[in-house]
């Protein structure tokens, strides 16, 4: 009897049990509780589907497709979280997919932004780079300006942004960037060699032209019967101008800047094996005021800022009034002529007085000794050069260095320096010429 009592004890507790879970999620408390996981849950995800929109309205505006696959990703998380609230009750695991799905969407509208920005900065820089290329070819044709290295450069250039346009229609848009950026180096490398070439086409044009009108005057000079070795010298002095003017439509400008150099040379050499001029001779004052720009060049090209400053900025403007004054002697103005030629004469004057008085032993020595590392520097580059009277410019590059130390050590700081500039001048020449 006890026996049978204990079992339908058993069984009655049994079936109490699942009465009394249900008794307790049924509860208030369980039910506030679980209502209260649902309404964080919904928010959540109705957060999520605001920025969801806010990234297709983004990427509507771009073509990224990095940023489209992570919105898709994004899609596919927020599903699977409403998915779970909704028909599963899961609102735990509704919340971590909603977050994921958030961080996706978030990055889908970086991505976005982040191509639309780059594709922008492409188009600016490639356009950009197109109408700089567009105008130095024009300034190149309108000059008649020759230079096959400039032209490479901006062939390059044009094959860097039409790969560049290509990257930007196939979405490859950080690529394209860096290509267009690449182009525009090469154009800016491009800008600047015409820069430089085209001064010296002009510079070696307007010299040449100088030059043809010396020329014809120092033939008038020479006519004498005692003057032929003048003569001589003059009718090599045509050649090489020739041979300057032959290079120059060739392109050449550079070397075609030394030929005239030479020319000018051998010109004022054949002058000297003539007579001197009276006093008042135009040629005879051009001359002078040559002689007097070439020293101050010199000078103040072996010194430092700031005096060597003032006395290259003195140098161009009295290099300008020599050439007016050669110029209006041609034209048969010669109270102007003399006029420019003695403000040129007292501009450089000052500026070398105002130099020298700013130098002592100590600056100048220190000029000698940068000009002896130079020559240090410059000697085994010399031994081994192909062009021809390297040789010969180094010899007289030496014997400028050795009357510079003369001049020192007996207190002449004026000539000292003015030899040591000589003989940095001619190191550095050959410098440029056999590293070519």
């Amino acid at each position: 009897m006890i026996m049978i009592h204990k079992k339908t004890l058993m069984k009655t507790a049994l079936l109490l049990v699942p009465a009394a879970v249900l008794f307790v999620l049924g509860s208030p408390a369980a039910r506030a509780q679980g209502g209260e996981d649902q309404i964080r849950a919904e928010e959540a995800l109705r957060r999520t589907d605001e920025i969801i929109g806010d990234a297709k309205s983004a990427i509507d505006e771009s073509r990224s497709q990095k940023a489209r696959l992570s919105l898709e990703m994004a899609i596919g998380l927020q599903q699977k979280a409403w998915e779970n609230c909704r028909d599963y009750g899961r609102y735990g695991v509704a919340l971590k997919l909603t977050a994921q799905a958030r961080e996706e969407a978030w990055h889908a509208i970086a991505l976005a932004r982040s191509d639309r920005q780059m594709e922008q900065n492409n188009n600016r820089v490639a356009d950009e780079t197109r109408e700089r290329l567009a105008r130095l070819r024009d300034r190149m044709m309108e000059s008649g300006l020759r230079d096959e290295q400039a032209m490479k450069l901006m062939e390059q250039a044009r094959n860097l942004l039409e790969k560049s346009h290509l990257n930007a229609q196939q979405l490859r848009f950080q690529l394209a960037f860096k290509l267009a950026g690449n182009a525009r180096d090469l154009t800016v490398k491009a800008e600047e060699r015409v820069r430089n070439t085209r001064v010296l086409k002009e510079t070696a044009e307007h010299r040449l032209a100088l030059l043809e009108r010396l020329i014809e005057r120092a033939r008038g000079r020479a006519g004498a019967p005692d003057q032929e070795r003048a003569r001589r010298q003059i009718e090599i002095a045509e050649r090489q101008l020739q041979r300057g003017r032959e290079l120059l439509d060739t392109g050449r400008y550079r070397e075609a800047k030394q030929a005239i150099e030479q020319g000018e040379k051998t010109i004022r050499d054949s002058v000297r094996l003539m007579p001197p001029a009276a006093a008042g001779d135009p040629q005879n004052l051009l001359e002078e005021a040559r002689g007097l720009l070439e020293r101050a060049g010199e000078y103040a090209s072996g010194g430092g800022e700031p005096a060597a400053g003032r006395t290259l900025e003195a140098v161009r403007r009295a290099r300008a009034m020599i050439d007016g004054a050669e110029q209006a002697f041609a034209a048969g103005r010669p109270t102007e002529g003399t006029d420019l030629l003695a403000r040129a004469r007292e501009m450089l004057r000052a500026a070398i007085r105002a130099d020298a008085g700013e130098m002592n032993g100590e600056t100048v020595m220190l000029r000698i000794e940068q000009a002896e590392a130079l020559r240090e520097e410059t000697r085994n580059l010399a031994e081994n050069c192909p062009e021809p009277g390297v040789r010969n410019l180094m010899e007289r590059a030496h014997e400028h260095l050795r009357l510079a130390r003369d001049h020192a050590e007996k207190g002449a700081l004026e000539p000292a320096a003015a030899e040591a500039a000589i003989a940095r001048n001619m190191y550095r020449r050959i410098g440029e010429l056999c590293a070519r």
